[in-house]
């Protein structure tokens, strides 16, 4: 959120305490229970299924623990749904229009683009009906969490305190136990290897592994490699003469809104008041931005004056649409009524087409349109291709101009495959396939998304097998000296420590300046080891504590001396307010999913998220 905050968000939490910074959930284990249906989960009436959770995922491949998480958010989304959908919150088609328009993805040169909004829906298989629903959603899920994240209140005393506690520093030393050093007192003979082999002999596998080589053969290559003429672009842009290097207009509005089912006289009222501002404006075209400010109803474009930017022909509502297209630059409409309420319209700007970009874009239309003509019949020659010359990936690469790749070592049930490409899971099924592995012949087309589908074949092929002890003696000593070394280390630092709190000499430390550190600037010392040395209070300093690390060390910390906070930047303020307000946000969210989740009937079943 702010840069001070990410930079600071550990000594926050040692303040703050381990506070989850998101929206956090429930625990699935604790909803009821039931497998008449193969669903995921059932919020209220809505089913989430294994499909719906993959689409959340990306099609990525996850562990148990994120399928899980990811599970989690579906059902606290749906809970706040049910929550919408029963209060009545929809979105209106205009607050779709300017969401969509406002998204990065489909904007170019900062605008938004239909020839790229086409293309985004086109990659995803997705109608516009499909993606304004899901974008409808989004609305309603904001509007649900909207009073979280802008009516909470800080008071300063509680900012004051903040920033007075990560302004303090404490002046350390710290002594570290080591697991390793603790070696020669454990027991490493063959025997206690032998035994940890044996308890652990799962874990000692050479895992199944394939060497590949590859053949991908994607839409957008294909759209790459076609031949546009002249001819071509020059009646492309004849047919599509709206559509493509369309001219474009910048207008300015005010907007005074009429509810939904507002009374005649209500809606006679708004009328007037905007006849009145349209009066105003005639009188004084120059005052416009400045009643546009103070008086439009349309929060997003009154700060700016009433500017709506660039947009072309059918973005906007006919209404609104046609006066703009009828007006001279700088003229301003008559009152245009729309299901928004009464707009006053003036036209600022009008771009006209860029024939350069506009012959470009067609010529790309094309490429993209012949491609997607020729793709699947390229697909279905491929299947062909690689089905009949089952042994080799050449003859189907030099029958449609594709390369023969190469793959490193593909581990089955690595999490951390180099290339994404084959983290897809159809190909890593496809990968270990008997048809692939024992077979030794190539896979049919993998459709791996966005319109690619690869084809693999394995040039080298290594099984799962059982390591000798031998081979992996090294691993098992430094297991054992890992895990029982630290065992020793805590018990043996615990033990100092008490020690040297008692004021007893202990031998054998070598303790090590750490400086001066803080919560603001905490150096090398983790989120465990801060918060000890911050819990001595400043009255016992000098004083000793001690933390245990993640790698089995023991640090002991000795706390020399306290210094007096300096005076905060002004600018932390607001910041610190920030994440304060973040924090109660998130206790308020989850106390309203909580309620949520008594009020609404949620069941998991028992199939598994994976």
């Amino acid at each position: 959120m702010f840069d001070f905050v990410q930079n600071n968000r550990l000594a926050l939490q040692v303040i703050l305490g381990a506070v989850a910074l998101t929206f956090v959930g429930f625990g699935v284990g604790s909803y009821t229970s039931a497998v008449d249906d193969p669903y995921l989960a059932k919020v209220d009436k809505v089913k989430i299924y294994k499909k719906d959770l993959d689409r959340a995922l990306e099609g990525q491949p996850a562990d148990a623990a994120t399928r899980q998480a990811a599970l989690e958010n579906l059902i606290r989304q749906e809970l706040l749904l049910a929550e919408g959908r029963h209060q009545g919150l929809s979105a209106s088609p205009e607050a779709l229009r300017q969401v969509i328009a406002s998204l990065p993805v489909l904007q170019e040169n900062g605008r938004f683009s239909e020839a790229r909004y086409r293309e985004f829906l086109a990659n995803r298989n997705l109608t516009p009906q499909a993606f304004e629903a899901q974008i409808a959603r989004e609305v309603v899920l904001k509007e649900q969490l909207l009073p979280f994240l802008d009516g909470q209140f800080v008071s300063r005393t509680q900012v004051a305190q903040v920033a007075r506690l990560m302004g303090e520093s404490r002046v350390l030393k710290l002594a570290l136990l080591k697991p390793e050093a603790f070696a020669g007192e454990l027991k490493l003979d063959d025997a206690a290897l032998k035994a940890y082999y044996s308890a652990n002999a799962k874990r000692f596998k050479s895992p199944e592994a394939v060497k590949l080589e590859y053949l991908v053969l994607s839409q957008e290559a294909l759209a790459a490699r076609q031949n546009v003429s002249d001819a071509e672009v020059a009646k492309y842009l004849q047919d599509h003469a709206g559509d493509v290097g369309k001219e474009e207009r910048r207008a300015s509005h005010i907007l005074l809104t009429v509810p939904a089912g507002a009374k005649p006289a209500d809606k006679a009222k708004v009328k007037m008041d905007a006849d009145a501002i349209l009066k105003d404006v005639r009188a004084n075209p120059a005052k416009f931005a400045e009643l546009a400010k103070a008086r439009s109803q349309d929060p997003g474009s009154a700060v700016k004056g009433g500017d709506l930017g660039f947009f072309a022909q059918g973005m906007m509502v006919k209404p609104f649409n046609d006066a703009v297209f009828s007006l001279k630059p700088g003229q301003i409409s008559d009152l245009v009524e729309t299901e928004f309420g009464y707009h006053i319209i003036r036209l600022d700007e009008v771009k006209a087409p860029d024939q350069t970009a506009a012959r470009a874009e067609a010529a790309e239309r094309i490429k993209r349109q012949k491609a997607s003509a020729a793709f699947r019949a390229e697909v279905e020659k491929l299947g062909d291709l690689v089905y009949q010359q089952g042994t080799s990936l050449k003859p189907a690469a030099d029958a449609l101009g594709l390369k023969v790749e190469s793959a490193d070592w593909l581990v089955k049930g690595d999490k951390n495959v180099v290339r994404p490409l084959f983290a897809h899971p159809k190909l890593l099924e496809a990968a270990f396939s008997d048809e692939v592995v024992k077979k030794k012949q190539n896979s049919e087309p993998v459709d791996v998304g966005n319109n690619t589908v690869v084809v693999i074949r394995a040039v080298e092929h290594r099984p799962e097998r059982a390591q000798a002890i031998d081979e992996v003696k090294d691993v098992i000593r430094a297991e054992l000296v890992a895990r029982e070394g630290a065992k020793l280390a805590e018990a043996r630092g615990k033990a100092m420590l008490a020690d040297l709190k008692a004021g007893k000499p202990v031998a054998g430390l070598s303790w090590a300046d750490a400086g001066e550190v803080s919560r603001r600037a905490p150096g090398s010392l983790s989120i465990a080891e801060l918060r000890e040395a911050f819990s001595v209070p400043v009255k016992n300093v000098p004083a000793y504590a001690g933390a245990k690390r993640d790698n089995g060390e023991y640090v002991l910390i000795n706390v020399v001396g306290v210094n007096a906070p300096k005076a905060a930047d002004p600018a932390e303020g607001p910041q610190i307010a920030a994440l304060l307000g973040e924090v109660s946000a998130n206790a308020q969210a989850t106390s309203y999913l909580g309620l949520l989740r008594e009020k609404y009937k949620v069941t998991v079943s028992q199939q598994p998220a994976e």
